[in-house]
């Protein structure tokens, strides 16, 4: 996904006459990228929700029965429900919807 900034950048270096190419080059994007943000500058990537979703108030009820520890979550979530959640996807759920605060750093 190209950022904002690089969007902007682009079409102030067309808008200075700069060819398609040249820009391509200069700011490391295909061209296709540079046609398709030339076409509609204002598209932004399409938000897609999780599938575990439904699943939220299950892992929120798991995570308070497991005191805490993600990893029996996912152990609990796929033995009693065979619900099978990759732990990294596990985590980031928690974090999201607050779950799981995040631990302090030193």
């Amino acid at each position: 996904m190209i950022r904002q900034s690089k969007k902007d950048a682009i079409l102030e270096l067309k808008n200075t006459g700069m060819s398609l190419r040249k820009i391509a080059r200069t700011l490391k994007v295909s061209r296709n990228t540079i046609t398709k943000i030339l076409k509609d500058p204002d598209e932004a990537a399409p938000h897609r929700e999780s599938r575990h979703e439904e699943h939220v108030p299950l892992i929120r009820d798991l995570f308070k029965e497991c005191k805490g520890n993600a990893v029996r979550v996912a152990e609990e979530l796929e033995s009693r429900h065979q619900i099978t959640i990759p732990y990294q996807s596990l985590t980031w759920i928690m974090r999201k919807h607050e779950i799981r605060k995040r631990k302090k750093r030193r």
